[in-house]
């Protein structure tokens, strides 16, 4: 189970959405984790992430960095962040492989391209999690458009009204899409909030 299995949208929009969580054991060695993970953060920060963040210091767009990431790192760390490129999370995944850390890497998106990048990895998957969707009273959830939004935080930081707001002052001409996106971003303290698919899903919802 994963906080990043229930991201709604199209295969369309879903194509450039990789949400990767890297973890150690927690009470198995997971102290001399925390030097591979500081490794690990700078192997990403060269591949390059649409987003990462941490408990301790927030995300990119709330003014952490990756080394403020690194000199933070509590003493159960994880590493966790979001790419909007199939081969940069390939390049991740192959790097990770070779250096052989021995730690658990969950790999979020559409499972075609997640069974793809496994065989071209050589890599068998330890596991697969599917969402089946939700369940019940269905009717009180938001639109679509609001859902496609507020599902890339899986802590449900995201907030239906926060995305409404943004739409408005968009619409006003008081915020750009980047602007909006970002700030839309903000809450998501994981990282895992994409923040070039929100401008997409923002785009494509302001022309309607």
């Amino acid at each position: 189970m994963t906080h990043s299995l229930h991201r709604r949208g199209s295969i369309d929009s879903l194509q450039n959405d990789y949400v990767v969580l890297i973890t150690p054991a927690v009470n198995i060695n997971h102290k001399e984790s925390k030097s591979k993970l500081i490794e690990i953060l700078d192997i990403v920060k060269e591949i390059g992430p649409v987003n990462i963040g941490s408990y301790d210091c927030g995300n990119i767009f709330r003014g952490a960095t990756i080394e403020k990431i690194q000199n933070t790192l509590s003493e159960t760390p994880r590493v966790r962040c979001v790419f909007d490129s199939y081969e940069k999370v390939k390049l991740l995944v192959a790097e990770l492989k070779k250096r052989d850390y021995g730690l658990s890497v969950t790999i979020s998106g559409l499972i075609d391209n997640i069974v793809k990048l496994s065989r071209e990895n050589d890599i068998k998957p330890h596991s697969i999690n599917l969402s089946i969707g939700v369940y019940g009273k269905v009717e009180a959830l938001p639109d679509e458009s609001v859902l496609n939004l507020v599902t890339m935080c899986g802590h449900g930081m995201v907030s239906e009204r926060l995305v409404k707001q943004a739409v408005e002052r968009v619409k006003k001409g008081t915020w750009d899409i980047d602007k909006a996106a970002v700030e839309i971003a903000k809450p998501c303290h994981c990282g895992i909030f994409n923040v070039e698919r929100a401008k997409q899903i923002l785009n494509k919802n302001l022309k309607k």
